[in-house]
């Protein structure tokens, strides 16, 4: 799905959320991620990186053929996605029993995404009032990329003027009736709630149940985690929340977080021979690190870290700008 997933990260407005939209959901989920277009480029550091980033041209292609050939114009019709992997039924979430699901919400015109699916040859099968196509061919007749082959058992489905979904063949028929009904997915574990609520701009969402991945290191005692980005009327902000099988594991997670905290300090903390513009970025490297707070108590741990939107920025610009002038790399032979 990654051509699919690149289209959404070009730049998207709506009307702003304030948490983690779950609705049309199957329950049950291990993990589930969300991206909020319309909360990023309303933030100070969201504006600022859309003012720095320059579009590829291969991918200004791909904007014009979702344009031209199902009527998506990426800049204005994509509001935000969640992707939910559900375990398979042994319990777990394993690369070859797991299930997933992808929203895409925004405005769409299904009649015409059918259209292009049928004009095309694409595979389909009718699951209830709706037709789905297989994922993988249709969306390399659409953007003219072959997906990886994780989207080879996946089906895409124009839903609604609202919505667009994906899912794998052993899930699709339940996805498609949890978005029929709105289904909202069970609430989150309460300190997980409020750090998404916590913040007023938040535009990444990330959940993991741990005790259900398959290949979870069990010596590390994690039993979830949580984690959002945001930004308040000042500061980008990061919160991340996870829990533990008991206080004592929590604690030498806190203690080993605040060790390479210290390390990390330590180390940015030596500039010698470096020139002035090395020294900047040290120096705002070092303030953002002694800006995070670990803390928790009993069987939790939290990190949280707020910092200045605009610089934020300005480091991500210069980033990008070294990026620019740096000479590309030979090609392999």
């Amino acid at each position: 799905m990654r051509p699919l997933l690149a289209l959404l990260l070009l730049l998207a407005v709506a009307p702003a959320r304030a948490d983690l939209n779950t609705d049309g959901l199957p329950a049950g989920a291990a993990a589930v991620m969300g991206f909020d277009f319309a909360n990023f480029r309303a933030t100070k550091f969201g504006g600022a990186i859309e003012s720095l980033a320059s579009l590829k041209a291969k991918d200004l292609e791909v904007s014009r053929k979702l344009r031209e050939r199902v009527g998506i114009d990426t800049d204005h019709d994509i509001r935000d996605f969640v992707v939910a992997v559900y375990p398979g039924a042994d319990g777990k979430v394993a690369e070859k029993s797991a299930s997933g699901v992808v929203l895409i919400r925004g405005k769409f015109l299904p009649a015409r995404i059918d259209r292009f699916g049928q004009e095309n040859g694409v595979p389909s099968k009718a699951v209830g009032r709706h037709q789905a196509w297989k994922a993988a061919p249709f969306i390399e007749k659409l953007t003219g990329e072959q997906p990886k082959d994780s989207a080879n058992d996946a089906y895409l489905v124009a839903h609604s003027e609202n919505l667009v979904l994906l899912a794998g063949a052993e899930f699709l028929e339940r996805a498609l009736a949890a978005a029929d009904r709105n289904e909202r997915a069970p609430q989150l574990p309460a300190a997980i709630a409020t750090k998404f609520a916590a913040a007023r701009q938040g535009w990444f969402y990330l959940y993991a149940d741990a005790t259900k991945m398959e290949k979870a290191k069990e010596e590390a005692g994690i039993q979830d985690l949580a984690l959002v980005l945001g930004e308040n009327a000042t500061d980008l902000q990061l919160a991340a929340a996870a829990g533990f099988v008991s206080p004592e594991k929590a604690s030498v997670m806190r203690k080993q977080i605040k060790g390479l905290q210290a390390f990390a300090m330590i180390g940015l903390s030596n500039d010698d021979g470096k020139s002035p513009e090395e020294k900047e970025n040290l120096g705002l490297l070092s303030e953002l690190v002694e800006k995070i707070r670990i803390g928790g108590e009993g069987r939790q741990t939290t990190l949280d870290l707020e910092f200045p939107a605009d610089r934020a920025a300005k480091a991500i610009g210069k980033v990008v700008e070294k990026a620019r002038k740096s000479p590309a790399a030979p090609a392999a032979k």
